[in-house]
């Protein structure tokens, strides 16, 4: 029984370290995710309609593995860039708790300044649920942010 215990510790521990190196290469980081939005700020900034069109084109420079750009109107909540949901009201986004986290994301943005907002989410291709945080940022009549996993 001992015998048992202990293998059974060791298998765990070891796919339990395994698991995150495996995520490495697969996801992009929280450092990651604020880059590219800080990118896509400045972009914003620019020109909004070209920056929207380029986030909702997947534009390499705001698509790197799972980390994209996504945006919504400050006003009415609709967003206006995501791989999947334009038009979508972000108000209405629940994650994988039932946590009104898009609500969250649209009471918390701030013109000048990174906000955090933290959910549930399962990993892609699995029903193993993670954090995850989205940066967000308002600029102007936008609210932008990437998210990544923890």
């Amino acid at each position: 029984m001992l015998k048992r215990t202990i293998f059974m510790i060791a298998f765990v521990g070891s796919l339990l370290s395994y698991f995150p190196c495996s995520l490495a290469g697969e996801f992009g980081s929280p450092n990651e995710a604020k880059a590219m939005l800080i990118r896509a700020i400045s972009e914003v900034k620019t020109n909004k309609i070209a920056a929207i069109e380029k986030f909702n084109k997947n534009v390499a420079l705001f698509r790197e593995r799972d980390l994209f750009v996504f945006c919504f109107n400050s006003g009415d909540g609709k967003l206006t860039a995501h791989e999947a949901l334009v038009t979508w009201d972000v108000r209405k986004l629940l994650d994988a708790r039932g946590t009104p986290f898009g609500a969250q994301m649209y009471t918390t943005a701030r013109e000048g300044q990174i906000d955090e907002v933290v959910f549930i989410s399962p990993i892609a291709g699995s029903t193993v649920l993670a954090e995850k945080i989205a940066y967000i940022s308002r600029i102007g009549d936008q609210v932008c942010g990437v998210s990544a996993f923890r």
